[in-house]
């Protein structure tokens, strides 16, 4: 696969999660905030299911009416894609952030940083409810796969940028290297809040051992 592609893709534009429109104004923005903030307590104290099957839950915790409500979600699930939506973005510049602002030491030292950032994601009750217990829409997983290529790309970018060895590491690789590091996490954390430590160290070991094979490629 080339190496020419460039971060930022087109999933990140502000109706792509669950909006029917972009606030503008400061009450829109707030109404929106509002809708969300409930979602995520509510998600997190009830449950996905019971989030959106009760239309009538998100506007009694949040204290908007019905007409601004729908003036900006179809359905409580879109609100959830909203939701879910903005964790991603959020998750995709924490990551940029910690490697551009971070000297890696060697091309191990960014697999960490990486393992480090999923970590903490997925510690969080509200990454629990959605994403390990698969309680994402198609439209949020099409999201999540392309922000996994942005990432991936970002992830290329640092390895390159290291200088023991690991220049020449392709896109795809990285991909994979993401792909199996989320289902492993997803793994972790099933049962265990805190992430089961032993799959955690296998993790790391696995992703060690994965590009370490670049070296003598």
């Amino acid at each position: 696969m080339p190496n020419d592609r460039s971060v930022g893709t087109p999933w990140q534009f502000p109706l792509a999660g669950g909006l029917r429109k972009v606030p503008v104004q400061e009450r829109s923005r707030a109404t929106v905030k509002a809708v969300l903030d409930a979602a995520a307590e509510l998600v997190e104290e009830v449950g996905f299911e019971a989030v959106i099957d009760s239309p009538t839950l998100i506007l009694e915790h949040s204290g908007v009416s019905r007409g601004s409500f729908y003036s900006f979600f179809e359905t409580p699930e879109r609100v959830l894609d909203q939701l879910a939506y903005e964790r991603i973005l959020q998750f995709v510049a924490g990551i940029e952030e910690r490697f551009t602002s971070r000297d890696a030491a060697d091309w191990r030292d960014v697999i960490d940083v990486l393992v480090n950032c999923y970590l903490e994601v997925y510690a969080q009750p509200l990454i629990h409810e959605l994403w390990i217990r698969q309680n994402i829409t198609s439209r949020v997983r099409r999201l999540d796969d392309a922000a996994i290529e942005d990432i991936a790309e970002l992830l290329r970018l640092k390895l390159i940028a290291t200088s023991d060895g690991l220049q020449d590491v392709d896109h795809i690789q990285c991909v994979v290297a993401i792909q199996a590091l989320e289902r492993l996490c997803q793994f972790a954390f099933v049962n265990d809040p805190h992430g089961d430590q032993e799959v955690i160290i296998e993790a790391r070991a696995l992703l060690a051992t994965y590009f370490s094979r670049r070296l003598s490629a």
